[in-house]
């Protein structure tokens, strides 16, 4: 074991780890939120419809990339046919090439990659006073880049699962500081859920992006062998796995993110009318609460810990509310 072997590991298996959460998240909406059984209401086009246009458009993109023409192309469409409904989609004359075909069915998790980890960037601009973060990701690739420079860096295998384990909290605890009371907070968060719905690959995605998924399997296994007998053969493609590493660990936390917001939606849509927004009313008004008490209170309670627990009102509201029968809806 060595550290380059190590950053060929992450950057390898957390390419398939972010896909297969965008993949879980769309299998959880369909059993847990009934909006994604009833295409075409409000609370479907405001929380999966993004990001089903955004995944279309994805592959129109693909299209546009490997100069496929287009036949059709409705990114959000609501059609029955039979008992099965159509959403939005893409109609192209297939290419012969099997580079074009995973291009174009892969081009959502490309798209979705890079949202995620431009939002991510984004975010840790927003909060006063830490616009040092985007800094901090360039000296850890840099950092990274250069554990193959020493035999005693690159012996310490665990120095970069340490050194972005750390980055991806510092950048978790920097998003929670823009706390509950600030809109950019839940725009972020909505956005990287919708940013998650849209990498979830459908059955055709897979069936057509085999090869090229076959291709990167390959690949990472053996440039795995090579980075463990041969690390310094990493300087061939500098900075490559590297920046992998940093930038998949990055859109692994902004997924989360995603994931949390995917929790209280859940929570919310199994209540009844009007009581669905008691526990969000009971989140904001605790950070209100907090704002109010001032700096000094600030310096004591970190803004990210008032975050912490104004999601934990959000919770101890909402579980007894949904233990109730009277308050939950009804299936």
């Amino acid at each position: 074991m060595n550290a380059y072997f190590t950053i060929v590991l992450l950057g390898f298996v957390l390419f398939f780890v972010v896909w297969g959460l965008g993949w879980l998240l769309e299998r959880l909406s369909h059993i847990m939120l009934r909006t994604t059984q009833d295409p075409g209401t409000r609370s479907w086009f405001m929380l999966v419809g993004p990001g089903v246009a955004l995944h279309e458009s994805s592959h129109a993109l693909g299209c546009v990339f490997t100069r496929t023409k287009i036949v059709e192309f409705k990114p959000i469409n609501i059609e029955r046919k039979d008992d099965q409904i159509v959403l939005g989609y893409v109609k192209y004359i297939k290419p012969q090439s099997r580079l074009k075909n995973a291009i174009i069915n892969l081009a959502p998790i490309a798209v979705s990659l890079v949202l995620l980890i431009a939002f991510a960037f984004g975010a840790t601009y927003l909060v006063p006073n830490r616009p040092e973060l985007g800094t901090n990701a360039l000296d850890l690739l840099n950092n990274l880049i250069n554990v193959k420079a020493t035999s005693e860096s690159l012996a310490n295998w665990m120095y970069p699962l340490n050194a972005i384990s750390g980055f991806v909290y510092t950048f978790l605890y920097t998003f929670a500081g823009l706390t509950v009371i600030n809109p950019v907070f839940w725009i972020i968060a909505f956005l990287a859920m919708t940013i998650m719905f849209s990498n979830a690959p459908s059955d055709v995605d897979i069936q057509n992006a085999s090869t090229g998924l076959k291709f990167i399997v390959v690949f990472n296994l053996i440039w795995l062998v090579v980075g463990f007998v041969f690390p310094l053969a990493g300087w061939v493609l500098y900075g490559l796995y590297e920046a992998l590493a940093v930038l998949f660990s990055l859109a692994l936390a902004f997924a989360a993110v995603g994931y949390g917001f995917f929790i209280l939606v859940v929570a919310m849509a199994k209540l009844r009318f009007p009581f669905q927004i008691v526990p969000f009313l009971g989140c904001i008004l605790s950070g209100i609460i907090f704002y109010l008490q001032g700096p000094a209170f600030q310096a004591v309670v970190s803004l990210a810990m008032q975050t912490i627990i104004s999601i934990a009102v959000f919770i101890v509201i909402a579980v007894p509310m949904l233990m109730s029968k009277s308050l939950r809806k009804q299936v």
